[in-house]
């Protein structure tokens, strides 16, 4: 709340002032503050340079502003009083420094406990840039000043993780992007969040936390797709920022475009382009794993066709000599022999080709059996408990009356739990 102001009586009549005609101190203040008042009836801008700024405990921002350019009759710099109380700055997205030259819409009014002149704050806007790309640049030079940049803290993302995290929206193009790259190479762990708007950054801040905690991914991913500086405002927070630092789990942030930059960038273990950037870097070894199997198969194809082709010439040379001598007999079984050996040669070759082509298909099958869809489409669910949307999976974490999210392969399920059941211990 602001301060309270004292309480100043209306001004007497010059027949009740003080003997010579003298005026109170209550006269002087109250005539002052009715000049002031008449003199400035509305709210105004004022531009000026940030001076003497002091954070008080009770959340009130004091400062002055002052025009450099200009100085009194005795020489002597122009500062304006400000009073900038709790209630009007909460949502200040910027932090107020000296030096700061900016706009402020206020009200020239009087502190009358000090008969002094005061803007009273109610709006201030930083001249020259915005007031979200301030407190961006305010947020970054702080948090590399600290060292949250820096490649040494920062961890290195595994070759070919089994599990990856995806800290996104569930509804957005994002996860639908990455989802499409990553089905049928590793296991997906989605944990939804709002990305943008009220409560975005504390929804990442506790989605990261939750992973570490649970030992959810090998590696996550926090990103969304692209927007104005103000849908990705979430991914400039200081909380998200500190979540992704303290993570133990690697981080790769991919947010918006290849032109957009936020905190998160900086501070993550590694910075993608796009989400879908994010999902080809770590299914990268796996597709160079894959692209090498299938390059040694048609190797060992080229390998026996060859040899088949050297085999035939041979058997055909032989054939020439035995022509030449005419043991038409010979040459008879010769002949033979060579169809026998060519029939067995295609048949090793056809059943070295159909092995490796059902390893191959059993692979693909192992594959898209460890997708997420995959167990949903088999008759599984996965049930959260509602609002935190924590998995369950022990009976003894519910109570009655706690109200339950079941996602199936097709939809939701809301319910209400009226008991529980434990398996007992042997």
């Amino acid at each position: 709340m602001e301060p309270s102001l004292p309480t100043v009586t209306e001004p007497r009549s010059p027949g009740a002032s003080a003997e010579g005609g003298a005026l109170s101190v209550a006269e002087v203040v109250a005539r002052i503050r009715g000049s002031i008042e008449r003199q400035f009836p509305a709210p105004l801008w004022v531009e000026g340079e940030l001076s003497n700024c002091t954070y008080h405990a009770s959340g009130h921002i004091y400062f002055s502003l002052l025009d450099p350019e200009a100085t009194d009759r005795f020489g002597q710099t122009l500062l304006l009083p400000c009073a900038f109380f709790r209630g009007m700055n909460q949502h200040l997205q910027f932090k107020l420094v000296d030096g700061l030259k900016v706009l402020c819409l206020g009200q020239v009014t009087t502190y009358e406990g000090r008969a002094q002149y005061q803007l009273k704050v109610l709006q201030v806007q930083p001249k020259g840039k915005g007031a979200l790309q301030l407190a961006f640049e305010q947020l970054k030079k702080r948090l590399q000043a600290e060292g949250l940049f820096d490649d040494s803290r920062k961890r290195p993302i595994p070759r070919m993780p089994e599990r990856i995290g995806l800290v996104t929206s569930p509804s957005g193009s994002a996860i639908h992007d990455m989802v499409s790259q990553l089905r049928g190479w590793c296991h997906l762990v989605v944990l939804p969040v709002r990305v943008q708007g009220e409560g975005a950054a504390a929804d990442l801040v506790e989605a990261i936390g939750l992973a570490n905690r649970d030992g959810l991914a090998d590696v996550l991913i926090v990103g969304r797709g692209g927007g104005s500086i103000e849908d990705l405002w979430a991914f400039n927070e200081e909380p998200v920022a500190r979540a992704i630092a303290r993570s133990r789990i690697p981080v790769i942030s991919a947010v918006g475009h290849q032109d957009d930059w936020t905190i998160a960038d900086y501070v993550a273990d590694l910075r993608a382009s796009t989400p879908t950037d994010a999902a080809k870097r770590l299914v990268h070894e796996q597709e160079r794993f894959a692209r090498q199997g299938r390059e040694q198969v048609e190797r060992l194809v080229e390998t026996m066709r060859a040899w088949l082709d050297e085999q035939a010439q041979r058997l055909a040379a032989a054939g020439s000599q035995l022509r030449l001598l005419h043991p038409l007999k010979q040459l008879e079984r010769s002949l033979d022999r060579v169809q026998a050996l060519r029939a067995q040669c295609l048949q090793v070759t056809h059943h070295a080709l159909d092995r490796a082509e059902r390893h191959l298909q059993g692979l693909a099958g192992r594959l898209s059996a460890l997708s997420p869809l995959a167990v949903l489409a088999r008759g599984y669910s996965i049930t959260m408990r509602l609002p935190a949307r924590h998995v369950v999976t022990d009976p003894s974490a519910l109570a009655a009356g706690d109200q339950l999210e079941t996602l199936l392969a097709r939809g939701q399920v809301w319910s209400t739990v009226t008991r529980t059941d434990s398996p007992r211990s042997s």
